[in-house]
């Protein structure tokens, strides 16, 4: 464990109408640094659950991804935006598995085409899930609609980085013990994550027609940054697992926020 707390750099928050504020990232050098922690990265199911809204769909970072939530850098999952030339063409939700049903390690990955299933524009609720077996991405999923693709490994553990040394980043990926690459330009807002692969009905109650509710007492929730502070210096944590953390630069004020 290297002792950190969560740290955001750079990024703002705005106001809101569910939850009174959202984080705000520029796509050049603002995350959230996430404490380095077992019980978030678990190893045989997991789940993540934000709310997003992109700012652009070309790239401001100088790569082919913008990563919503990541702790990849050779292991773990990450929620990502990637482009074809300029543009941004799909959702992924990827992680790196022990067994990828070759007898090998590598990556599985559900993703949706944001041109040909569903455009990416406003505020979207996306869930990413993995039971150890399959890995399903859902987006505004309203119990009619959602799983836009789903892959299979051969019943496999989640590997993490060799040292276990990368944190979760929230507005980018993990390239270090404490920096960041592959920044995201937009708002995020909600973000959980849990320690089993949450149900369709599960993602359904939690999206709740479009308009957030408080799920800091859904089972298995290891972390949940609702991004209520609006100043101050505390990203906190509450799904009561006390991985809380700090911030970086003032931040602005809007009404764009879902709900």
């Amino acid at each position: 464990m290297l002792g950190i707390t969560n740290t955001l750099v750079g990024s703002s928050y705005v106001s809101g109408r569910y939850s009174n504020f959202s984080g705000s990232f520029d796509g050049t050098a603002d995350f959230v640094l996430l404490p380095e922690v077992a019980a978030l990265k678990p190893t045989s199911a997991v789940s993540v659950s934000l709310w997003a809204k992109p700012n652009a769909w070309d790239m401001t970072n100088g790569s082919n991804s913008d990563v919503m939530l990541g702790c990849l850098s050779t292991g773990g999952f990450q929620v990502y935006l990637q482009n074809t030339g300029s543009q941004v063409t799909t959702l992924k939700w990827l992680l790196r598995v022990t067994d990828t049903g070759s007898g090998s390690e590598g990556y599985i990955e559900a993703n949706m085409n944001t041109a040909t299933t569903e455009a990416l524009d406003g505020w979207k609720h996306i869930v990413g899930t993995y039971d150890g077996t399959t890995a399903k991405l859902y987006v505004n999923a309203d119990g009619s609609t959602g799983i836009t693709n789903a892959t299979s490994a051969s019943g496999a553990s989640i590997k993490y980085h060799a040292s276990n040394a990368r944190p979760i980043v929230l507005g980018a990926d993990a390239a270090g013990d404490t920096t960041a690459e592959n920044f995201y330009h937009g708002l995020l807002d909600e973000v959980a994550v849990f320690n089993s692969a949450l149900s369709s009905s599960d993602v359904t109650s939690i999206f709740n027609g479009g308009v957030p509710n408080d799920i800091s007492g859904m089972s298995n929730l290891v972390g949940y940054w609702k991004f209520e502070e609006g100043s101050g210096t505390t990203v906190a944590d509450d799904s009561s697992n006390s991985n809380n953390g700090g911030l970086g630069n003032a931040w602005g004020w809007s009404t764009d926020t879902p709900g």
